[in-house]
């Protein structure tokens, strides 16, 4: 009976392992078939996560703006130049009842120090010095020197879609302010022994606009630059009738300026 009992068991134990080893076959080809289910699945959502970032509000921000920005960024570090050292001469005169009194003007020399940001942006530090006159009394023959220290922001017009000489002259206007000193050395026919032989500065803030022309010598190396501005400054004497016996009721005017100068640029 207990050989029975032993040989029943052990054929109860072989038919539950084989049920078992059965149904995990089944449970293993059943994950196989839906596997290739789930990733296809897992795929899609991918894809459309990233077409959602993709189309974001956010997703087009970079370092430009836009593609044309950074074409146009390009090309200027390819073909634009980015510092200039120029020397200039020309004449400066004065209007108004400043023109009646201040004479010559003529050289007007200039230094001057560019940075362009762009094909249409330049920054510019510029030295400037005229030399002036009048013999008028009470003070006779006087020498004046008038000097400036300025900054100018210049912006140059696109030409691209232009004919091919407008392009080559670089047509662009001219905007700053500066520091302004002007110098009355007077003369011994002065009247009044006390300002004889003295020297009289007066300082003053100043604006000047202006436009200008830029013909390329050489590309990238060597431009012409014609340029005219008017200066426009009080300084503390302007409204002193001193001149008064002399038909010019004051000092009051503003300074115009053409000059003709060579750049070198990198």
């Amino acid at each position: 009976m207990q050989g029975c009992i032993f040989i029943s068991n052990r054929r109860s134990l072989l038919l539950l392992t084989s049920t078992l080893l059965l149904a995990l076959a089944g449970a293993s080809a059943a994950l196989a078939a839906d596997a290739p289910t789930n990733v296809s699945a897992k795929k899609t959502a991918d894809e459309y996560n990233q077409d959602e970032i993709i189309s974001g509000p956010f997703s087009e921000y970079g370092e430009f703006d836009s593609s044309e920005d950074e074409a146009q960024d390009e090309k200027f570090f390819q073909f634009g130049r980015f510092f200039g050292v120029g020397l200039g001469a020309g004449s400066t005169t004065a209007t108004g009842n400043a023109g009646k009194l201040y004479q010559g003007g003529f050289p007007t020399v200039s230094f001057r120090l560019d940075y362009w940001f762009d094909f249409q942006f330049a920054l510019r530090l510029e030295v400037e010095n005229s030399k002036h006159n009048y013999d008028v009394p009470p003070d006779g023959l006087t020498d004046v020197n008038l000097f400036r220290v300025m900054f100018k922001v210049k912006y140059y017009f696109d030409t691209r879609d232009l004919s091919a000489p407008i392009t080559f002259i670089g047509p662009h206007l001219i905007l700053g302010a500066g520091y302004y000193t002007r110098t009355d050395n007077v003369g011994s026919g002065s009247g009044d022994a006390s300002i004889s032989n003295a020297v009289q500065a007066q300082n003053a803030i100043g604006f000047n606009v202006g436009a200008g022309l830029e013909l390329t010598l050489k590309p990238k190396k060597t431009y012409l630059q014609i340029e005219v501005g008017m200066h426009s400054v009080q300084f503390g004497d302007d409204f002193d009738p001193k001149f008064k016996t002399a038909g010019i009721p004051d000092r009051t005017g503003s300074w115009v300026e053409t000059s003709i100068g060579l750049m070198w640029t990198w």
